[in-house]
């Protein structure tokens, strides 16, 4: 599948799986700070934290090697096909049941005490036996992740990678649904854990059923295996790690320090900040995901003038979004608050105006490392990512106990801006053979952004005490103006006719 109706399939299921990741911060955001408090809110996210790693432990297999078998089919390489796929299984079994087992340490480790949930801390103390065991479902809960993430990803092979998509929003709602009753009844978190893991195996054994059926002449086997192909996966692969790593740096290492320095309640309102901008950057990124297929497939084929259109429209279209979406939504933050959590006192303007700025540069890094990230030529942005990533959190030991989390954000908008303008080198260098890329388009977002962000610090203290309906009617008009900005900043106007076509088509 490829061209518009290829993007506009994917487009739907990626639009439709970050729709299903909303509703999950809608629901269970509110059920959590309602029946167990900030605290007890911030020790799930910190429970949660503490295993996230673990995802890194395929080393990027399931990612590179996804891509790789797409290569290999469409060129008809079945027979080394065959022999990639079976042995990728192997390897991800076999680091799947090592850890798994490796794991029932943290049974007999003191882990309620590093975490400060014995009562030492500003939370309520939790049994050390909850903790523990809490955490080693969860770490299943991850390490089962890895093989549901290889099977729903083996439907990119066949062009339909919106089949396991729509597996991936089955597996979350699976698991809000699970959740729900547990989080009304109060139970512990070790039950809320163990509801969450039996919805996810479940999906895997439909994930499964549904790749046999959809596809017979790829469904992975265990029958094959080759030693030489190991270090060649592992090479290339590890880079993906290298960037899986480093989103745990970023989202995870953050709530681990706040836990120690601040508390659960600082996590907590770190955390709600983060999942609002969080929610409609990875809506609004729907699109950008939904090209990854397509670059994958016209990398494989060689179609560069056509890599090179899709190119130019994404970045158009991305980043004539950026502004309204997340600006948007910093003016209806206040609002939300009050609707969603009925805490209107959360709502503090540096904070948030941060946090827009640092989801602002995010959404352009989304979109521009997608080139690398679709066509595994990602080595040299894995190795840039990391590294900065790491003194980025090097950094936050240091500020995040004097300034806060005003500290944490200011140092993570630093890095994410040098981390952009790294990935725009890349871009230019991957088309340097095809085609000059022109850099107007970011040189306008950033100027916009600068330039709307720095009046909403001057206005937004005074527009968040208004009252609902006012707050809501700025929030449009913003956005209204801004995409009345942008028509002519990204020339959006000779791309309605393919934008129409796309939406039919969808």
């Amino acid at each position: 599948m490829s061209g518009l109706k290829g993007i506009a399939k994917n487009l739907t299921a990626s639009f439709s799986s970050h729709l299903v990741n909303v509703l999950q911060q809608l629901v269970l955001t509110p059920l959590f700070l309602h029946n167990y408090g900030a605290a007890g809110f911030g020790q799930w996210l910190t429970l949660s934290a503490s295993v996230s790693y673990l995802g890194t432990l395929d080393f990027g297999i399931q990612t590179f090697v996804n891509q790789d078998l797409t290569v290999r089919y469409h060129r008809g390489d079945m027979q080394d096909f065959h022999m990639q796929q079976s042995t990728a299984l192997r390897m991800l079994l076999g680091i799947v049941l090592v850890v798994a087992c490796l794991a029932t340490l943290v049974l007999a480790l003191p882990l309620e005490h590093w975490l400060r949930m014995d009562g030492t801390g500003s939370g309520t103390a939790i049994p050390g036996r909850i903790v523990r065991a809490t955490i080693y479902v969860l770490a299943l809960q991850v390490l089962a992740s890895i093989l549901f993430g290889f099977f729903a990803g083996q439907f990119l092979v066949l062009g339909r990678a919106h089949i396991g998509l729509y597996w991936s929003n089955i597996k979350v709602t699976a698991q809000i649904l699970a959740a729900i009753p547990c989080l009304l009844l109060h139970t512990s978190f070790l039950v809320i854990a163990l509801t969450q893991l039996a919805a996810l195996l479940v999906c895997l054994l439909g994930t499964l059923g549904t790749l046999y059926r959809t596809g017979r002449d790829i469904f992975p086997t265990l029958r094959y295996w080759d030693s030489t192909a190991v270090p060649k996966i592992l090479g290339p692969s590890g880079y993906f790690a290298l960037i899986f790593s480093s989103n745990f740096l970023v989202f995870q290492a953050p709530v681990l320090i706040l836990q120690r320095s601040g508390g659960p309640i600082a996590v907590a309102i770190f955390s709600i900040t983060r999942t609002i901008f969080s929610m409609t950057r990875n809506v609004m990124n729907a699109f950008t995901q939904a090209i990854g297929p397509e670059v994958t497939t016209l990398y494989a084929r060689g179609d560069w003038p056509r890599l090179t259109r899709l190119y130019d429209f994404s970045e158009r279209i991305v980043f004539a979004l950026i502004p309204i979406v997340n600006i948007g939504t910093l003016f209806l933050c206040p609002l939300l608050l009050t609707l969603w959590l009925h805490k209107p006192q959360l709502f503090l303007p540096s904070i948030y105006i941060l946090c827009a700025a640092v989801s602002i540069v995010m959404s352009s890094k989304e979109h521009k490392f997608q080139f690398q990230f679709s066509t595994n030529t990602h080595r040299e942005l894995a190795r840039f990512m990391f590294a900065t990533y790491l003194l980025l959190v090097a950094a936050w030991f240091v500020l995040v106990p004097r300034f806060g989390i005003e500290g944490l954000l200011s140092a993570w908008l630093l890095i994410e801006f040098i981390q952009v303008l790294y990935i725009m080198h890349l871009n230019t260098r991957f088309f340097a053979h095809h085609q000059i890329l022109d850099r107007k388009y970011p040189i306008r977002l950033m100027l916009l952004s600068l330039a709307i962000l720095a009046a909403g610090a001057a206005v937004l203290p005074r527009t968040a005490h208004f009252a609902l309906y006012q707050q809501a009617a700025i929030a449009v008009a913003i956005g209204a103006a801004i995409l009345t900005l942008d028509l002519p900043l990204f020339k959006l106007l000779p791309l309605l006719p393919t934008i129409r076509t796309l939406a039919s088509r969808r």
